[in-house]
């Protein structure tokens, strides 16, 4: 009786084959890939009942082709139409290509301007000629009054008078408590650092 376990083996791996290539492509949630397995794991089987001297060849020879198989479909699906739509493209998707305006917003951190409008919560403010909207993030600004840019919020400057950032307001008459004694290195005079 003539025995066909060679044809099978090379059926089964076609197919395995044919459905793993088939994965690449269609979205099946795994299943092709299962059935790749199966197909491919039954191909071994063929392929020892055959011969078991062919069978550790073969065996041997698909551990080889697996992985560069596998490497093969990872290079070309990126390429496919699924790959396209899961592995966005930088310059196709506008969300990932690089705000542009936020980040001239964020070199303006630290930088000197004049509110040029009342700024209760917002207002609009001028730095080197140029005007941007602008919020105060402590207290209300009077128009032309110098102000610093200290930070932002989402596209938002955030700024200060800089009136009390600039010179070093002095405390003086410090009170001192009776009941401990006083020495003579205490200074009268002490800047406030958060003025």
């Amino acid at each position: 009786m003539v025995n066909y376990y060679w044809f099978w083996t090379f059926v089964c791996l076609g197919i395995g084959l044919f459905l793993g290539f088939i994965e690449v492509f269609i979205p099946s949630g795994g299943v092709l890939a299962f059935l790749t397995l199966v197909a491919i794991i039954g191909s071994i089987i063929f392929a020892f009942l055959q011969d078991t001297f062919f069978g550790a060849i073969y065996m041997f020879s698909i551990v080889l082709l697996l992985p560069c198989l596998v490497w093969g479909a990872v290079t070309i699906w990126p390429h496919t139409i699924i790959g396209r739509r899961v592995l966005l493209n930088p310059e196709e998707d506008p969300a990932l290509r690089p705000n542009t305006e936020l980040l001239v917003l964020k070199q303006l951190i630290g930088k000197h301007g004049v509110a040029r409008s009342k700024m209760i919560f917002s207002g609009q403010i001028e730095i080197d000629g140029h005007k941007y909207n602008a919020m105060s993030d402590i207290e209300a600004i009077e128009p032309n009054t110098p102000i610093v840019v200290v930070g932002l919020d989402c596209m938002t400057l955030l700024v200060r008078r800089s009136e009390g950032l600039q010179t070093k307001q002095k405390i003086t008459n410090i009170e001192v408590n009776n009941d401990k004694p006083t020495s003579d290195n205490i200074p009268e005079t002490i800047y406030d650092p958060f003025a």
